[in-house]
């Protein structure tokens, strides 16, 4: 089975999130997944940011030969990557045309937005609390 997973970098400060336009299509950070998240993650919060990281979405096809997560890193402020060249940040109900079909899906899925939005009201009240 072939497992993928892609991180979805979320600003505290503007509840805006991080696309990357790879070949002509906004997408986010994706890697291959081997053994925990937090581990095959890792490189990526060295790359990025530091940041908390919460489980959204698990894809499973209906094969079952294809497995995708997406993730949720909480992160103070916006950054810049260094690793790559064009980068947007937004908020989830003003995205960019061109999304990945992947993450057009996902994002437009009520019940992740919900998870988002539940994901920064949460962390809202531990920072007031």
């Amino acid at each position: 089975m072939q497992k993928r997973a892609g991180l979805l970098f979320l600003s505290k400060s503007t509840s805006r999130i991080l696309l990357i336009l790879e070949k002509q299509r906004w997408t986010v950070p994706t890697f291959q997944r081997k053994e925990t998240v937090l581990a095959d993650a890792q490189p990526l919060l060295e790359s990025y940011s530091n940041g908390k990281i919460v489980p959204v979405e698990l894809y499973l096809s209906e094969d079952k030969g294809f497995e995708y997560s997406t993730y949720v890193c909480l992160v103070d402020q916006e950054f810049l990557p260094t690793e790559t060249d064009t980068v947007c940040w937004a908020k989830t109900y003003d995205l960019p045309r061109n999304l990945h079909t992947g993450l057009k899906t996902t994002l437009n899925n009520n019940l992740i937005r919900t998870k988002i939005e539940t994901i920064l009201e949460l962390e809202k009240n531990d920072v007031n609390s």
